[in-house]
């Protein structure tokens, strides 16, 4: 009898909330007979289901109550077709079928899939095949991109349905100025629109402004505009004001006037918007400077969405187009593909993919070496020197590939990546065979080169690694060194008996850098500060020495900040070390750290260079990973991760004289000679 009783209350409760969606009014007879209706997410409320064009995708956008989010539920909650304002009578929208990844697509309206909908109790809906409840439209893959099926049992999975009146709109006209814009800097950021205290946006693009935007909102309606969201290099004002304070919309509705012009002082510049139009991720800067003047900007591409491990990711790199004394600092080539993973298709584990570039540009040669990790294995979970029949050995793989430039036509060249994992994880064995390591990765970002050792034709270089102990999954450091720039790699410094024996034990992505006598900086990862540790020689040819002991900056220090835990990088320039990070207590307000170094190799000590440190702000919204380098003009130039997206790539010259303190520049221009060591 209780179980009788189970189904009669679901059966009631399922009546109900039909009922009350039949009451709401929110289904139409027919197209013509329509009331338009706008579906904006439960979980990401700033976004909205968007209709594209007839045959492609539906998608989620940012909400902008614009006439492509305007939808027709022509029907009943328990079969209704799904129709677009902009689209017409003739299309719907059609579910491929009813698993979980299935997308949703405007195809003719005989095809289209009858739906259903479940309301809940916060007063949200479940977006289902008719026949099959069990999933709902939800935003698969992230809020920006397409809609699938998937799971109905987060907010994800449901949406708040809201009936528009027609009559009532928002028109934004705009005028545009673009003197002074950089190339590269084409979206110009965000008109944010709160509608009933509900966030929304519209996102603007130099290449395709319209003259106006019409807002279709509710009844009713309560309106907030704010231009506080303009991307770099773009200034947005709103009836001449950065925003308009909430008001209910008038019964003839409200125009207001976008005025948007370029800032010309604005140095800063995007050379990969995130996600790009297929809603594919870019991340991990890293930029180094040529001996013949160019500027190489290379990151992840990122088609699986995700890191190496989870399908397939590219490396891209964009350079300046002017070198040596033409070198205007703003002029960039087209993105070239330089490492292409072939995702699931590939018949060797390590071309799945190619990530977390680490990169440097020799001081002599014009030759660049970019180091990489690849492969299908998710960086926890490599088993180096622990593989079995049921789990064969599968760490995550390590590829080397080099540029050049061929002088005859004044072109860099690409090759073609190479495999070198089992070049570097047998350093990690003991004498008795015991491997220490069982994953590792190369810090991504800048690999350091000596100022003044050289063993044979190259200045030594430096990297430290990421790397998972043998049997668990405690990370630690280690650091590596190559005299022939890259084509073989030696361990810096003892292997050691344990975890703790390494340069930095529980240490993150590492980083090198080398000090004024020699000795080479570990900087690390972590929360609240970073790691340090130093390597000082007692015998550079045989690169023999010993580590001095890692330290919390933090807590020896005041190299502090808040407690996000995300790469970032050291760079020298002459007496000037300098430090790159997110300062916020989440990934954001990425700065440059920076002090003085004393002439006394005595103080080139973990403990000791954790102190007397300054800031430079780089950001001031959502930012993340990061990578420095010595500019031609002897400045430095800072690639790094930023909001709009998750992320986009964001390059920008730091000018010395006008960031750091007038002492310490002083102190800097009288001990540096040259400047740019």
């Amino acid at each position: 009898m209780k179980n009788l009783r189970y189904l009669f209350l679901i059966l009631l409760a399922t009546v109900g909330a039909t009922a009350s969606l039949a009451q709401e009014g929110i289904f139409s007879e027919s197209f013509k007979k329509g009331i338009p209706v706008h579906l904006t997410n439960n979980r990401d409320k700033a976004y909205a289901i968007k209709a594209g064009t007839a045959g492609n995708a539906v998608k989620s956008a940012k909400s902008a109550y614009t006439a492509d989010e305007i939808w027709y539920l022509v029907g009943n909650a328990d079969s209704f077709i799904m129709q677009s304002r902009t689209i017409g009578k003739k299309h719907a929208v059609k579910l491929e079928s009813s698993e979980s990844g299935a997308a949703a697509t405007i195809v003719p309206v005989k095809e289209a899939t009858p739906l259903a909908l479940t309301k809940q109790q916060d007063g949200s809906c479940i977006i289902s095949p008719a026949a099959d409840k069990g999933k709902s439209f939800n935003m698969f893959g992230g809020a920006g991109r397409d809609i699938k099926l998937y799971s109905s049992s987060d907010d994800g999975g449901r949406w708040n349905i809201t009936p528009i009146d027609l009559s009532r709109t928002l028109e934004i006209k705009y005028s545009i100025s673009t003197d002074g814009a950089l190339e590269t800097n084409h979206k110009i950021g965000e008109i944010a629109i709160a509608i009933n205290g509900r966030e929304g946006a519209i996102e603007l693009d130099r290449n395709n402004i319209p003259e106006t935007t019409v807002c279709y909102l509710p009844k009713d309606a309560k309106v907030a505009i704010s231009c506080k969201k303009a991307c770099h290099g773009w200034k947005m004002l709103v009836n001449g004001k950065e925003e308009i304070a909430e008001q209910t919309l008038p019964e003839k509705g409200l125009a207001v006037k976008a005025e948007i012009t370029a800032d010309k002082d604005n140095r800063y510049q995007y050379l990969f918007y995130s996600p790009d139009e297929k809603g594919i991720p870019y991340r991990i800067p890293a930029i180094v400077t040529t001996a013949n003047g160019y500027v190489f900007a290379i990151n992840d591409y990122r088609p699986c969405g995700n890191d190496i491990g989870f399908g397939e990711v590219d490396l891209v790199m964009r350079h300046s187009t002017r070198s040596g004394s033409d070198w205007d600092g703003h002029s960039w080539s087209e993105p070239i593909k330089i490492a292409d993973g072939l995702g699931k298709e590939a018949a060797e584990t390590w071309l799945t993919g190619f990530g977390d570039p680490a990169v440097v540009a020799d001081r002599e040669h014009n030759e660049i070496l970019v180091m990489s990790v690849c492969g299908n294995r998710v960086c926890w979970h490599g088993n180096y020197g622990a593989g079995t029949a049921e789990n064969p050995e599968n760490p995550n793989r390590m590829a080397r590939l080099r540029i050049k430039y061929d002088e005859a036509k004044g072109e860099w060249i690409a090759g073609e990546p190479e495999e070198v994992t089992y070049d570097i994880y047998p350093l990690f064995k003991d004498k008795s065979g015991k491997a220490h390591v069982g994953s590792m990765f190369i810090g991504a970002g800048r690999i350091a080169q000596s100022s003044m050792i050289k063993v044979g034709e190259y200045y030594r270089i430096y990297c430290a690694v990421w790397a998972v102990e043998a049997g668990s999954y405690r990370h630690h450091n280690y650091a590596l060194y190559s005299d022939d720039f890259g084509e073989t790699w030696h361990l810096l410094g003892e292997l050691g008996n344990d975890f703790n024996d390494s340069p930095a034990p529980y240490g993150n992505e590492p980083k090198c850098e080398e000090l004024p006598d020699g000795s080479v900086l570990l900087s690390s990862r972590k929360g609240y500060g970073r790691y340090f540790n130093v390597f000082h020689y007692t015998n550079f040819e045989k690169a023999e020495g010993y580590w001095d002991g890692a330290v919390s900056t933090d807590q020896a220090g005041d190299l502090k900040f808040g407690r996000n835990d995300t790469n970032g990088e050291p760079l020298r320039i002459g007496n000037l070390l300098f430090q790159s990070v997110p300062t916020g207590e989440s990934r954001s307000d990425v700065a440059i750290f920076y002090r003085l170094l004393s002439d006394d190799p005595a103080t080139y000590t973990p403990a000791e260079l954790s102190k007397g440190w300054k800031k430079i702000k780089v950001s001031d919204r959502g930012s993340a990973y990061s990578s420095m380098c010595i500019l031609p003009d002897g400045n430095i130039g800072i690639y790094y991760e930023e909001e709009p997206g998750g992320y986009s790539m964001v390059y920008v010259p730091i000018i010395i004289k006008e960031a750091v303190d007038e002492e310490t520049y002083r102190q800097f221009k009288s001990s540096c000679h040259p400047c740019q060591e």
